[in-house]
């Protein structure tokens, strides 16, 4: 049995427990308590506190999604035919890109627009009060209080402001779903063909947990990307599927460039240069300036994917990012690649929060 440290309406968890879900591993959830005593073990193992922590069955404690993913990818219990890890170099670096661009850019409008509209504020106030409860003993208004209090007031660390908040989802949230939602119609079903990848879970933690969960988001996505609902429900129970294929090497889709491109419009030209200069500014829209700090996990994050890029880069992959529009952010940047990790331990970074924690 797998242990998952966290919450059924955290962005990451819900990654995760989504891939435990398609490998048929058994799991189960145990609501994560306020840091740190939340889970003392992984805090002597060196976290710091970002959910979740998932304990495998010998009891030994791990923690950050797409390094969690990419250790049990490579087990000797990974199920034959569920890598989630492309083997073309082409389409495995787009699918490290996508997952990236969810964890690191989609993540903050998720947040946000969970805090700053009334309707999704008040039922995930008291969904999330419900599971905290288990720690916390008070009344559940005084548990969503505590929460909506706390979690607003996180929003400045990850660059949202309130005032903005129309703005990141009329020229953010909204694109995305266009975009994603057409190249998953045609596409077949996932990003890269007819079985999902490390990136197709990024995007379904983020809609289960937030997009598609959050009734304001969830209107959203209903008019501009319906096919991203019913990505995140069959993937909510992969027991039912018959999945296909990745789709041939060499065979990508428009509509998956216009995806890529999406990762052009803000988040690529803001990392390059906050993870040079500690922080950058981005235009939401006209007029609508947000300034953004970098992060040490940010930093680590980014030189990784380099990394990657340098490690997989081929005349097929800078075609595609060339049509996509973002060739300069990966070979313009190679000598701010540091190493790809070694996931054939149970990773335990050192510190994988999305913002400083001062």
């Amino acid at each position: 049995m797998h242990i998952v440290h966290g919450l059924t309406r955290s962005y990451f968890t819900r990654k995760v427990t989504g891939y435990l879900d398609y490998t048929d591993r058994p799991w189960r959830p145990e609501p994560m308590g306020p840091e740190p005593a939340g889970h003392p073990e992984a805090v002597a193992a060196g976290w710091t506190g970002a959910i979740p922590v998932v304990d495998l069955p010998d009891g030994t404690p791990m923690w950050d999604s797409t390094s969690m993913i990419e250790h049990l990818d490579q087990a000797v219990d990974a199920p034959r035919g569920r890598s989630v890890l492309p083997d073309d170099p082409t389409q495995r670096f787009l699918a490290y890109l996508l997952d990236d661009l969810s964890d690191e850019w989609h993540y903050r409008p998720a947040v946000g627009s969970r805090w700053c509209y009334p309707e999704n504020t008040v039922t995930a106030g008291w969904q999330l009060a419900e599971e905290l409860g288990v720690h916390v003993p008070a009344p559940g208004a005084m548990v969503r209080e505590m929460v909506v209090g706390a979690m607003t007031a996180s929003l400045p660390r990850i660059g949202i402001k309130a005032d903005h908040m129309d703005a990141w989802m009329g020229e953010v949230v909204t694109p995305w779903f266009r975009a994603l939602g057409a190249h998953l119609d045609e596409g077949g079903g996932f990003l890269f063909g007819a079985r999902p990848s490390i990136a197709d879970f990024a995007v379904f933690g983020a809609n289960a947990a937030h997009f598609v969960g959050d009734p304001y988001c969830r209107a959203l996505v209903d008019e501009h990307g319906p096919a991203a609902v019913t990505h995140t429900n069959r993937l909510r129970m992969p027991q039912r599927e018959d999945f296909g294929s990745w789709t041939e090497p060499g065979d990508v889709a428009a509509t998956l460039v216009a995806v890529v491109a999406e990762a052009g419009r803000h988040y690529l030209p803001w990392v390059a240069e906050a993870t040079v200069k500690g922080s950058a500014t981005v235009e939401i829209a006209d007029g609508v300036i947000a300034e953004i700090a970098s992060s040490p996990f940010l930093e680590w994050a980014r030189g990784v994917l380099l990394a990657r890029y340098v490690e997989l880069r081929s005349d097929a992959l800078d075609a595609v990012l060339e049509e996509a529009g973002v060739l300069r952010y990966f070979a313009d940047h190679v000598d701010r690649a540091t190493a790809v990790p070694d996931t054939s331990a149970p990773p335990q970074p050192s510190d994988n929060r999305p913002y400083a924690i001062s």
